[in-house]
């Protein structure tokens, strides 16, 4: 069972962003699970055995991590995977099922999801994909105690209601018989 997996069955967008998370923590303690360990575990609260298993958990993505050639950038084919079926899932909602509250949100976070992908220019991701950048990058900025301007705050808000109005359509759909995702 993997730490995560709470949030990976009740909130995919919190997931996506833990593991964003992870995966770049990993990256600055340079693989090394003892310093994973002095970090991260040794402070926890519980027995050895959960300790153990959160040990275990840590180097099981760590292995992943360097056998995937993340050393510098970069997310597991497992998290990428998800993206993609986000991603895959709004332009359903959009395109196909035209499901009007999840229009009017995107509608919303158009504005900063379009000048994000112009400052992006060759390298600009899909319009999911972009939301999680701009919310990891603003727990980026506030975890280093920087300021967040009121319009990047404001676009912030749009997209991580957006992404929540997709997790709870994906939560939804992962439930339907005969749909397979992971």
């Amino acid at each position: 069972m993997g730490l995560l997996d709470e949030k990976r069955r009740n909130n995919i967008a919190n997931y996506v962003i833990s593991m964003w998370h992870v995966e770049d923590i990993m990256r600055a303690n340079e693989f090394d699970i003892r310093k994973v360990e002095e970090l991260l575990i040794a402070p926890m609260e519980g027995d050895e055995e959960a300790k153990e298993e959160v040990r275990d958990w840590y180097t099981d993505i760590i292995h992943r991590m360097k056998a995937e050639g993340l050393d510098r950038q970069g997310h597991l084919s497992e998290v990428e995977e998800v993206v993609n079926e986000l991603e895959f899932l709004h332009r359903t909602l959009i395109e196909v099922v035209k499901d009007a509250d999840h229009i009017a949100l995107f509608e919303d976070a158009k504005p900063g999801i379009i000048s994000l992908q112009n400052r992006a220019d060759d390298q600009a991701e899909g319009p999911i994909t972009t939301c999680f950048t701009a919310i990891y990058g603003v727990l980026l900025l506030r975890a280093q105690g920087k300021a967040v301007s009121d319009g990047t705050a404001k676009a912030e808000g749009h997209m991580r209601r957006l992404l929540e109005d997709l997790g709870e359509h994906y939560k939804h759909m992962r439930r339907l018989p005969g749909v397979s995702m992971n």
